[in-house]
């Protein structure tokens, strides 16, 4: 544990991750933006006797960034084989009606990626919420990227699981417009 010039304290989680929490959130709980785990804070001046021991396996990924990823890797190879593969061997209507099986995992991967990204930077201190370290990402990247953190802007969770699945919903209803509207007799 250490402290920042910033009034922030820095400690591990029980996953090994080094986290940090604001100062004045001693004796509370935080959520570790890597395991999920609830944390407590630990006073600012109080020192340790012994160092925080990092388990061997800490650097490995979480269950959810491999459900992440899981998720990402079917829908771009079930992309692949829809439209490199079997293209020829389905309808227009198929093709929309297959859509979401490749959509929707890549959607979930892509967002459960960012929000994660995004917890990190409030477990750092460098962001107060999730609509926050989303603003800090648009003024990177350009007012183009609002379109796709959108969810992050206006979503108050701090679970990336959470915020996937609802950016998952967000994208099934625009994709459901984009069919609807431009698609409407498929």
């Amino acid at each position: 544990m250490r402290m920042n010039p910033g009034r922030q304290v820095e400690f591990h989680a029980s996953c090994g991750h080094l986290i940090s929490a604001p100062a004045d959130r001693a004796g509370q709980g935080v959520r570790c933006p890597y395991c999920h785990q609830v944390a407590t804070v630990p006073p600012p001046d109080v020192p340790y006797a012994s160092p925080v021991v990092v388990p061997a396996g800490a650097a490995e990924p979480t269950a959810l960034t491999a459900l992440y990823l899981a998720a990402l890797i079917g829908g771009i190879i079930g992309a692949g084989l829809i439209y490199l593969v079997m293209f020829d061997e389905f309808s227009e209507s198929e093709l929309v009606t297959v859509t979401p099986l490749w959509f929707f995992p890549v959607v979930f991967g892509v967002y459960g990626f960012v929000s994660q990204r995004l917890l990190r930077r409030i477990a750092t201190g460098r962001a107060a919420s999730l609509s926050e370290a989303a603003r800090l990402t648009v003024d990177l990247a350009g007012h183009w990227a609002a379109l796709v953190l959108f969810p992050f802007l206006v979503l108050k969770w701090r679970s990336s699981l959470l915020v996937s699945l609802a950016a998952a919903g967000f994208w099934a209803v625009l994709l459901w417009l984009f069919f609807n509207l431009l698609f409407p007799t498929l």
